[in-house]
Parts: structure tokens; C-alpha cells; sequence
């Protein structure tokens, strides 16, 4: 193997357990597996959370979705990006819920359900203040605009159109709204200003709700908070939580931490040591220059199974328990790092079976010895987020599960 991914599943259950724990009785979650779950590999984190009894997953595309579906998840699907008109059909037959995503979307996926055989079953998005997707939230009329969707397409007026329509001997209603959510911007930030920004998205999705409840609407399914909000506002719960990052056992609110662990490890191995000698260069365009006789270890991973090429010359691996700093730029399947004070180490102490050797494991997210690497860490060396260092390692990274 050059470079594989270990998940541990009973880290997992005792994340998710960690979460329904703060939740109150009858908010469920909704776990979210976009992004080939993460990087974890998405029908087996699928499959082991649907024996834990989760039963709702979020995805980002009709893609995803149909890969999900079709790789025997049964439970409820809702797709949280844009879905165009041409996938209604696909999403109707497999019992995919899609977000309409703005008022045109409403009526291009609404046309489009018109001539299928099944309902075409959305969640109305709203704008909070992400201003990314959904419905505005800010005025009157964005308030008698969502109204006027739900009092069309409501899922109690379409259940009601589909029992007459069955009746009748006709096709059931088209689309039905069957649920409304909105998504914070800023729940897991702890800058000035954060915590009132996410209080705000809160408030007006709270009034939207206020709305359709002065009518007598039913919105189906409600949900905001993500894993960054889930323990820092409970009053946000609502319905469901959308939980990913969490499940995968890392905290965004770093002032709202719950007690979970990462359930992945990503390792790699030696290939070949050399030594060199002072003014040597690695790797290309010589971004490595060798202050002195060096020992130098090459590892198989590289820019290709998502080892992000910034890393180079700052990140660093834990081979033996010991931190060892990357040298040279990152190649695309392979890299290099200095293992110089191992070897002398080893030496000194007349131990060479304490030397580093071909075959010998590299961890670049998880624990060797008594050190512990995150996908956080890495990404603070990165300058990014745990979740694009997640997301981004390559199909070909074999995975295992334990």
C-alpha cells in the first residue's frame, strides 16, 4: 500500500452518541456525508450510521444522492445545493429530497414535476444572511413570498391534492414543500461580531417561522444549526441538526466544544532513505537546500491523494513518536521528509533497531507514540479548515474500517 485511510466505527457511534446526548427529545439528525462523507468513504460511514439509527443524511448533489441511493441507503436523502430542472425525474423516482434553492428554482423545479409519477419533494431554502442560496428573509414581502410558495406547494396541500388526485385516478401533485432550513454563516467563529451576526440569522429564521405559523402553514421538517452551532445555541435546534464534522470527531466552536475524537487516521510509509550531503537540493525547483549532511526518508502520498503541495517545507508527519518536518516541494505521488535526527539519535544511544527503515509507518493525520496530529493541525500549517483537508484526499488512498 502507498498511502490508506483507518476509520474507527466505535469512535464514531461514541461521537453520535455524544450528539444526541445535548439534543432534546425529538430533534433528530441529519448526517451529513457530502464529499464522499468527508474523505471517510461515504456508503461505509452510510451504511454503519444507518445501523446506529440515523436515518436522514444531507449530500451536496444529485450525484452524491444517487450514489447513496444506489448503494442501498434507504433512509431520507436531501440534496443541499442547487438542483437543476432536468434532475427532477431522477430525484422524484429515487425519493431524493432537494433544497429549492430561490424563487426561479421554485418554478423550474415546480414545471418540471408537473408530468412526473411521483412527488417531486423539496425544502424551501432561506436566506438568513449566508447569501448563498434561498429565499429572502428580510422584509414583509420576503415574508408573504415564502407564505405564497407554501400556501401553493405546501405538503399538506399537496398530501391533500395527492389523496384526490388518487381518487380521481390521476397523477399526485408535482412538488411538495416538506420542510424549510437556513444555514449559519458564522456559528463556529469566535471574531467580533459573530455571535450577533448568528443571533440574526436566527431571529429571522425564527420570524419566517412566526409567519407561516400566524397562517396556520405547517413548514414539514425545520432546521438551521450545524455541528458549529449544535452545542453553542440550543435554541436553535428546531426540528433536526445537520451534523458532520462532529460525527467525524472534530469540534468548529472551538468556545462550544463537545467531547468527540477523530475517527480517522491517514498513514503512509517509507519507500527509500538516502543520505546527503551539505548544498544538496530535494525535490523540485530546489526549495530544500541541505545546511549539512542530511538523512532524507521518501514517503508514498502526494499533491494527487490530497496532501495539499502548501505544506511544503512547513508541514510535518510523526514517524516513531517523533515530529519530523517535510522538506522539498510535495510531488504529485510522492514526498520527502528529514529524518536526520531519528538516525542520530539512534545512533547515539547504540540502538539502531530505534533508526527509521523502509517500511516504516508515517502518520500524516492520527498518533505515533505519544504525539497526535489533526486534520486541524494540518490545516492551521495550511492555512485552511479541517474540512477541506478532509474532503480533499484522493479516491485512491485506500480505506479501511475497524
Amino acid at each position: 500500500m502507498r498511502t490508506w485511510l483507518q476509520t474507527d466505527f466505535g469512535l464514531m457511534e461514541k461521537n453520535l452518541n455524544t450528539v444526541r446526548g445535548v439534543l432534546p427529545q425529538g430533534c433528530g439528525i441529519i448526517a451529513v456525508i457530502k464529499a464522499n462523507a468527508y474523505g471517510h468513504g461515504v456508503i461505509p460511514v452510510a451504511e454503519k450510521l444507518t445501523e446506529l439509527g440515523v436515518d436522514r443524511f444531507a449530500v451536496a448533489c444529485m450525484d452524491e444522492a444517487l450514489e447513496v441511493r444506489h448503494g442501498g441507503i434507504a433512509g431520507s436523502i436531501i440534496v443541499l445545493g442547487n438542483t437543476e430542472p432536468k434532475d427532477a425525474a431522477a430525484a422524484a423516482e429515487n425519493n431524493v429530497t432537494l433544497a429549492c434553492t430561490s424563487p426561479d428554482n421554485l418554478k423550474a423545479l415546480a414545471k418540471a414535476a408537473e408530468t412526473l409519477d411521483k412527488p417531486l419533494n423539496v425544502h424551501l431554502a432561506i436566506n438568513t444572511g449566508m447569501n448563498r442560496i434561498g429565499f429572502d428573509s428580510k422584509t414583509d414581502e420576503d415574508l408573504d413570498a415564502i407564505a405564497k410558495a407554501f400556501m401553493e406547494y405546501g405538503h399538506d396541500r399537496g398530501n391533500r391534492q395527492a389523496d384526490e388526485c388518487a381518487n380521481a385516478g390521476q397523477k399526485p401533485a408535482g412538488l411538495r414543500i416538506t420542510g424549510i432550513f437556513s444555514h449559519f454563516s458564522s456559528a463556529d467563529d469566535t471574531s467580533e461580531g459573530a455571535d450577533p451576526y448568528t443571533k440574526l440569522q436566527l431571529s429571522r429564521f425564527e420570524k419566517v417561522l412566526a409567519h407561516l405559523e400566524k397562517l396556520g402553514i405547517d413548514p414539514g421538517l425545520r432546521h438551521i444549526s450545524n455541528s458549529g452551532g449544535i452545542g453553542k445555541y440550543p435554541q436553535a435546534r428546531f426540528d433536526a441538526v445537520r451534523c458532520g464534522a462532529l460525527i467525524y470527531g472534530y469540534n468548529t466552536a472551538m468556545d462550544a466544544k463537545l467531547p468527540v475524537e477523530p475517527v480517522m487516521e491517514w498513514k503512509t510509509a517509507v519507500t527509500v532513505i538516502r543520505r546527503i550531503d551539505k548544498g544538496d537540493a530535494v525535490s523540485y525547483s530546489r526549495k530544500f537546500i541541505a545546511d549539512g549532511p542530511r538523512s532524507i526518508a521518501t514517503i508514498g502520498v502526494g499533491y494527487a491523494d490530497g496532501l495539499s503541495r502548501s505544506l511544503s517545507n512547513k508541514g510535518y508527519v510523526l514517524v516513531k513518536g517523533h515530529k519530523v518536518p517535510m522538506v522539498g516541494n510535495i510531488c504529485m505521488d510522492q514526498m520527502m521528509i528529514d529524518i536526520t535526527e531519528i538516525q542520530l539519535q539512534a545512533e547515539k544511544a547504540g540502538r539502531p533497531e530505534d533508526a527509521v527503515k523502509v517500511g516504516d509507518e508515517v502518520v500524516l493525520i492520527g498518533r505515533s507514540g505519544d504525539l497526535a496530529q489533526t486534520a486541524d493541525d494540518v490545516a492551521e500549517v495550511q492555512g485552511s479548515c479541517m474540512h477541506e483537508v478532509l474532503s480533499t484526499i484522493g479516491a485512491r488512498v485506500e480505506r479501511y474500517y475497524k
